[in-house]
């Protein structure tokens, strides 16, 4: 119901700033056409709902396609509202100023009288027919936004591979690889099948280790599938998990359940929750450790420094100065907590890394202190991933990614 009150207000709120900016929205076929594709927008996530078919069910035929114009028509209509109303509050205050009347003094034949007139007001017509004309460009302006961005964030993978230089770095591990899957959500519009080729695309590469850093489904009907598709996985050390916060909003326990059965039928996959796992890889130990996601349904919605504090002592309880050790984290901000406690690679997701960036620079860089890509503090190094998958099909600037990690020593 979350979904469905959203989108209704970003149409309510989209349609008061057009109809400031561009007036001949507030009457006749235009009123009607955005009205009738605001209401397609909600019908396509509600309709599933009211008929059974769950909070990522499709309808027969339709639905898919229902769902993607639904989430084109809600980027361009929040881009609308978060870029037009400015203009919307500019245009507005100067029509007012050009309404205001003021009681003015003249003389005629008959004597001094009060007369209501307007008072004098410099405008800068120029500007303000400049602010208009954007304005009005600013409903083609989202369109072609959304549309670019929707093609961009339903065209699949790519593969990123990067090497990882750490210093002191034993020679065993010089060349050790690491794949890397984040943040895929299988649910609406992604499924099993795409997490299939992600795993395909590890072993085609051949990595040593496979890893899934949380937030591997939104839709549990698709929980089997999602499952079987991990267990394709063929790398030497297999696939270590773990959980994401969506993880925890979905339906935890069913989840550790899959992960569970999972390995019970002997599978190369296991879940780590605060705790880590011990690998011999040509005759050297590596400890990789793996942390829950501080939050769930009844943990609150912000993520806390104590909670973080408290995974780390389980987690890496048993790490000794012969192993290198690497941590899986959900979340990018467990950084200095990993590096306390000797994590020479910290791998992380959950930010999408904005889905959007301009020129390589993530436009909502504000919003974490580890947005993207590769940060080094000290002997100790994080990665955070763009995400392989999406929940909203809408990117521009940081495609989804499958990662392969080369370690190398740093001399």
């Amino acid at each position: 119901m979350g979904r469905l009150f959203f989108i209704v207000l970003v149409n309510i709120g989209s349609y008061l700033v057009l109809r400031r900016l561009w007036p001949g929205l507030r009457e006749g076929w235009r009123r009607w056409t955005f009205l009738g594709l605001s209401v397609l927008s909600v019908l396509a996530f509600a309709l599933p709902l009211a008929l059974g078919f769950g909070e990522h069910g499709v309808l027969p035929v339709v639905g898919l396609p229902l769902k993607l114009f639904s989430s084109g028509w809600i980027v361009a209509v929040g881009l609308v509202m978060l870029l037009g109303w400015p203009l919307a509050l500019f245009l507005g205050r100067g029509a007012r100023t050009r309404e205001s009347l003021v009681p003015t003094l003249q003389v005629g034949d008959e004597g001094p009288s009060l007369v209501a007139t307007a008072p004098p007001v410099q405008v800068d017509m120029e500007r303000r027919n400049l602010l208009t004309g954007v304005g009005r460009a600013l409903p083609l302006l989202a369109a072609g936004t959304s549309s670019v961005g929707m093609v961009a964030g339903s065209s699949g993978f790519e593969v990123r591979e990067l090497e990882v230089r750490l210093r002191g770095l034993p020679r065993a591990l010089d060349g050790f690889r690491i794949g890397q899957i984040t943040d895929i959500h299988v649910g609406t519009f992604i499924d099993a099948e795409y997490v299939r080729a992600t795993v395909e695309v590890m072993n085609k590469a051949q990595v040593d280790l496979q890893v899934m850093t949380g937030d591997l489904i939104d839709d549990l009907a698709q929980l089997d599938g999602t499952m079987a598709a991990l267990e394709a996985c063929r790398a030497p050390h297999g696939m270590l998990a773990i959980l994401g916060n969506h993880e925890h909003w979905r339906g935890l326990r069913a989840i550790r359940e899959a992960y569970a059965a999972s390995a019970r039928r002997g599978s190369p996959v296991r879940l780590l929750v605060d705790e880590s796992h011990v690998l011999e890889h040509a005759g050297q130990r590596v400890r990789v450790v793996g942390v829950d996601y501080p939050m769930g349904r009844t943990r609150g919605m912000r993520v806390k420094a104590e909670r973080m504090r408290q995974s780390a002592e389980v987690a890496f309880r048993g790490a000794s100065a012969d192993e290198v050790v690497i941590c899986l984290s959900h979340h990018p901000d467990f950084f200095p907590f990993a590096l306390e406690r000797g994590a020479r690679l910290t791998l992380a997701g959950h930010t999408h890394g904005g889905q959007v960036a301009i020129l390589g620079m993530p436009l909502f860089r504000f919003a974490f202190d580890y947005m993207l890509g590769r940060y080094r503090r000290g002997d100790g190094q994080l990665y955070v991933s763009g995400g392989t998958g999406h929940w909203l099909p809408f990117r521009i600037g940081v495609p989804p990614e499958v990662s392969i990690l080369t370690l190398r020593a740093d001399t």
